[in-house]
């Protein structure tokens, strides 16, 4: 998995985090993983064709955009306090490795299908740290529960920069990108108050920023200081420039002013993409805050 621990590198380095045309005000994406600690991605690693057209398969059957009326979907999971006290009281045996008959883990059957092709996909990818967050051991698996979150996005919809609730959700977060392919910007969260909470979700420098491109099927993770220190937005527009693959070159002979042709790039239209975001609910996470509160910690990925 790649990933580049040292963010000081020189600006110009291949590697600097904003690869940018001086000609054009929308930024290149990259297609490797900028140099954030704790920021996880590799293009060659992705889900099965298979399973991703049975995913969504399934939110289709189960119609959880309501026929594309809302765009968002949140699914919670019992944690494994409330599975040992709901079997203690049925007179039930809980474990770790399985839940006791009858008693609904909380996420539909799909999403625990992912996890489980997850945890085989990133074994021996990412640092043994940071595979344990995310997969915890059956004899350690700890109380806290899983939140599935399903986004629908539709060419020229995105999400404001932002930085997932840090009072709600713990650290280690997965994204899964199905359908289209995208532009996730990074940005340092420079204003975070002492309580965790951002005040402002853009910073002022850009020079610091990166967009990185999510092909369909791969698989995001954040952790530690991207998760903290980082926003992550998805900026409104209908396609995204990026760096070409080292398989590509420049046919375009055109002007170079003409705003269909940038050097070095392809510009992708966006079709429908559907992202599904795991993350663990801390304690307490289930009760809502007020909406001043999320509005000023963020909007959700």
């Amino acid at each position: 998995m790649e990933q580049d621990q040292d963010p000081s590198r020189d600006d110009h380095d291949h590697d600097s985090l904003f690869d940018e045309d001086p000609n054009d005000g929308l930024p290149m994406a990259r297609r490797t993983c900028p140099p954030v600690p704790g920021l996880y991605y590799d293009p060659d690693i992705i889900i099965s064709e298979h399973l991703a057209l049975d995913i969504l398969r399934e939110i289709k059957r189960m119609d959880f955009f309501q026929g594309g009326i809302i765009n968002q979907v949140m699914l919670f999971e019992r944690s494994s306090e409330d599975v040992d006290y709901v079997a203690a009281n049925r007179g039930q045996a809980s474990s770790s490795n399985a839940r006791p008959e009858g008693i609904s883990a909380g996420l539909p059957p799909f999403i625990y299908d992912l996890i489980s092709t997850l945890s085989i996909l990133m074994k021996d990818k990412i640092p043994q740290s940071t595979y344990d967050l995310l997969f915890p051991p059956p004899s350690d698996s700890p109380p806290l529960a899983r939140q599935a979150i399903l986004n629908l996005y539709r060419p020229g919809e995105g999400i404001t920069p932002h930085v997932d609730l840090p009072k709600r959700y713990g650290d280690g977060i997965m994204v899964i990108s199905l359908g289209s392919g995208i532009a996730m910007q990074f940005e340092p969260a420079l204003d975070v108050n002492e309580s965790g909470y951002i005040t402002s979700s853009i910073s002022t420098s850009a020079q610091n920023a990166a967009e990185l491109w999510l092909e369909p099927r791969t698989i995001l993770i954040l952790e530690g200081e991207a998760r903290y220190k980082w926003t992550h937005g998805i900026a409104k527009r209908e396609g995204d420039w990026v760096e070409n693959g080292e398989d590509e070159i420049d046919i375009d002979f055109g002007d170079d002013d003409d705003m269909n042709y940038r050097r070095g790039c392809t510009w992708i239209p966006r079709d429908v993409r559907v992202s599904i975001t795991l993350r663990w609910l801390l304690r307490g996470a289930e009760v809502v805050g007020s909406a001043a509160e999320l509005e000023r910690s963020g909007l959700e990925m």
